[in-house]
């Protein structure tokens, strides 16, 4: 009896472990892909990105598979970090090049990991705003600004729920000093050009 036990105890540890060989290289590669689709975000590549996000999307589904007869699997660190990824980069990629913002069916992935890669997308667009600045855009630093508060204030509102979710805590606090420092930048750049229209105005009287 002991000994039938012992051996499907260990059939069963067998199959997780084939299991974690096949699934986690897989949730790796989803999460380096969707790294990737940022960085090509950022440089202005918005096709490669989306290319990158559903190459790291069908990885998932991949995982998805694999981790059915298995749940510990699909809550693990190493999947849990590439489906919040992915969300975070799929989220960043349909706001800029859509304006809006993607629903967790349309991504294919969980509310929890939804909201959690949704948290991290104010560090992004923070670099986006940024670019906007240098460029000379301020209209567009200010849009990206408001979508940023936006996030921020809809994510603290679902305080009570969010914070039941791990690192939501860390998260929101990131995102909360990323659009103070970035509201500050936009205003400021805000202020300067306002004071080199009344100068230039100011001379202008001066010269008539």
């Amino acid at each position: 009896m002991l000994q039938e036990i012992i051996k499907k105890v260990t059939e069963h540890l067998r199959t997780l472990d084939e299991a974690r060989d096949r699934a986690y290289p897989k949730a790796r590669k989803a999460r380096t892909l969707s790294k990737q689709s940022i960085l090509k975000l950022h440089t202005g590549e918005p096709e490669k990105a989306q290319r990158l996000i559903s190459e790291a999307a069908n990885l998932l589904t991949e995982v998805r598979g694999v981790g059915e007869a298995f749940p510990g699997i699909q809550s693990s660190e190493t999947v849990v970090a590439a489906r919040q990824e992915y969300a975070e980069a799929a989220i960043l990629h349909s706001l800029i090049t859509l304006k809006k913002y993607p629903t967790p069916e349309e991504l294919g992935v969980e509310e929890t990991d939804y909201v959690l890669g949704l948290a991290d997308v104010p560090g992004e667009l923070r670099r986006q705003a940024l670019d906007s600045l240098r460029e000379g855009d301020l209209e567009a630093a200010e849009n990206i600004l408001e979508t940023m508060e936006e996030i921020y204030l809809y994510l603290v509102e679902a305080e009570e729920a969010s914070m039941m979710l791990k690192g939501m805590r860390r998260k929101l606090d990131v995102a909360r000093g990323v659009t103070e420092r970035t509201r500050a930048e936009v205003t400021a750049e805000a202020g300067r050009r306002r004071l080199s229209r009344e100068l230039g105005s100011f001379r202008y009287r001066l010269e008539l």
